[in-house]
């Protein structure tokens, strides 16, 4: 037991010892002055592609996902916000459009 343990708690301190890689250079300078990418709709980006008809069984998986997302994002609003929060949210995000 003492060996597993010596080791563990060499490794961790070993860890700590260890550089971290510059993260902050690998963003250029130009794109953190670019302005967020538009959001657009995916039957634009589908047709540019010569994809804009979807076979039957792909559109189908697709709606399912899609249902199947929503499904996580409701429980996940359920989850975190309390009645209390969302009687004080709800006219604000009326006034947003949300």
């Amino acid at each position: 037991m003492r060996p597993a343990l010596l080791c563990v708690a060499c490794v961790a301190i070993l860890s700590g010892c260890s550089d971290f890689p510059d993260l902050d250079s690998a963003v250029s300078p130009e794109a953190r002055r670019a302005e967020y990418p538009e959001l657009v709709p995916i039957d634009g980006i589908l047709a540019r592609r010569g994809m804009a008809q979807l076979d039957g069984s792909e559109a189908e998986i697709l709606a399912a996902r899609a249902a199947n997302l929503r499904a996580r994002g409701q429980l996940l609003r359920d989850i975190a916000v309390n009645e209390d929060t969302r009687l004080r949210l709800t006219p604000e995000l009326e006034r947003l459009g949300g």
